[in-house]
């Protein structure tokens, strides 16, 4: 007899090691209070008094769309035509680029991801990630029946050019077709913003292999808004222009992130190709799966979006708002990366963001850290490769001999370990070693 569940479902069980660190967080912060206990789990933003960060821009705009624009669903399963303009103008307009590209809406950044695989890839065909990443990648490409390879994030403190070729290449020669994630600027765990070069190098490749078949680049542009260069950084999509036709570059912006609306689930997958036939069969089926897995995004946060965007007064009240957070997260990633550095606690390459990481590179050691940290009240997320600090919720105070406190601990563990090896006798040790 079958079971209820299809057998494609079997072993699905959700482990979400960002809300599970945050529960932890917070039943910690119940019984010892908040001075206590450091919660550098949760990904939004929290202002100095330990507030939630919403902007009075967003919301009073937010407040004033009229109620039955709120309660009515969007006009059109793409989204409002206000809203794809908004979007547009936001990435493009605004850093004065010309850029012809489909606006698809989705529930945040994470349905750009997911429609982006369904659409581009077979069940079964390979998506490729980078090794330390936003870890829901994976259940996005799980849930889609899509297995993954991984390329190395990192060359010491640069880009991995190099390893991102070599796993583009060999899925390329396996599948005849790569789906590649990149998610800049302030990389989420890390914080990393790739170089204009490393850009440069970057497409010069995506371009050389897409001869041999199509080359599919989804630019997860989650926190774009929180980059030090502002519009600056999006001088990146003129690039996207003159891309081989056999490449199509798929944006996924977190309009949620870009508001701290996160509850709000808006935000678009916006499409880029000189191949305007494919273009154009790609946006069709992405609106096939808008309609057939969420039907239509929140009409009041799209339409406060659009009358941020569309209005240069409100823009540039929000975008005077938004930079003291900006700096605000610079400073505090001051604080903890010079008293590391003092130390001589490492963490990967940090430029800007919300996140930046402790690395790690013994998984058992960074296990360990993780659950003895805890017994400290101190919170992190266990990501590949270290574990994630929260920069945006973590007030400056709490900042300030953090990295002493992480070092001690991950000290103990390291001389712990090191005892232990020195007990176990020569012949035993070696016997032990798997061949």
């Amino acid at each position: 007899m079958k079971d209820f569940i299809a057998q494609s479902s079997v072993g699905k069980e959700i482990v979400d090691v960002v809300f599970e660190a945050a529960q932890g967080a917070i039943k910690a912060t119940k019984e010892h209070g908040d001075d206590a206990v450091v919660n550098g789990a949760f990904g939004t933003y929290f202002k100095e008094d330990g507030s939630f960060l919403t902007f009075d821009t967003v919301y009073r705009t937010f407040d004033r769309i009229p109620d039955f624009q709120k309660a009515k669903y969007a006009s059109s399963i793409a989204g409002p035509s206000e809203f794809q303009s908004a979007v547009k103008d936001w990435l493009f307009t605004s850093a004065g680029l010309d850029i012809n590209a489909d606006v698809i809406a989705t529930p945040g950044g994470t349905g750009a991801l997911s429609s982006t695989i369904k659409n581009a890839l077979d069940r079964g065909e390979t998506v490729i990630h980078p090794d330390i990443g936003w870890g829901p990648y994976k259940t996005i490409a799980k849930e889609m029946q899509n297995p993954v390879a991984y390329y190395q994030l990192f060359d010491g403190d640069q880009f991995n050019l190099e390893s991102f070729k070599e796993t583009c290449t060999k899925v390329m020669k396996d599948q005849g077709k790569v789906l590649a994630f990149i998610n800049d600027p302030c990389q989420n765990p890390t914080g990393y913003t790739m170089r204009e070069d490393e850009w440069d190098d970057l497409l010069t490749f995506i371009n050389e292999l897409s001869e041999k078949g199509p080359f599919i680049l989804l630019h997860d542009v989650a926190y774009i808004d929180f980059n030090k260069l502002g519009d600056d950084y999006k001088r990146i999509f003129e690039r996207f222009n003159k891309m081989s036709d056999n490449v199509l570059t798929v944006i996924a912006f977190s309009v949620s992130k870009t508001l701290t609306a996160y509850g709000m689930r808006v935000g678009a997958q916006v499409l880029i190709s000189n191949n305007e036939k494919q273009r154009k069969m790609f946006n069709h089926a992405c609106g096939n799966t808008a309609r057939g897995v969420w039907s239509t995004v929140n009409n009041g946060g799209m339409m406060a979006f659009a009358s941020i965007a569309h209005n240069q007064e409100i823009k540039q009240a929000y975008l005077n708002e938004k930079q003291q957070f900006v700096t605000l997260l610079q400073e505090r990633a001051d604080i903890l990366i010079e008293e590391a550095q003092a130390i001589d606690l490492p963490i990967y390459p940090y430029h800007e963001g919300f996140f930046l990481t402790i690395k790690i590179d013994d998984h058992v050691v960074k296990n360990e850290l993780h659950l003895k940290l805890k017994d400290h009240n101190i919170f992190f997320v266990n990501v590949y490769g270290g574990l994630r600090v929260a920069l945006c919720s973590i007030p400056k105070q709490k900042l300030y001999g953090l990295a002493k406190r992480i070092k001690d601990v991950l000290d103990s563990i390291v001389e712990q370990q090191d005892e232990q090896e020195e007990s176990v006798p020569q012949e035993q040790a070696e016997n032990s070693v798997t061949p």
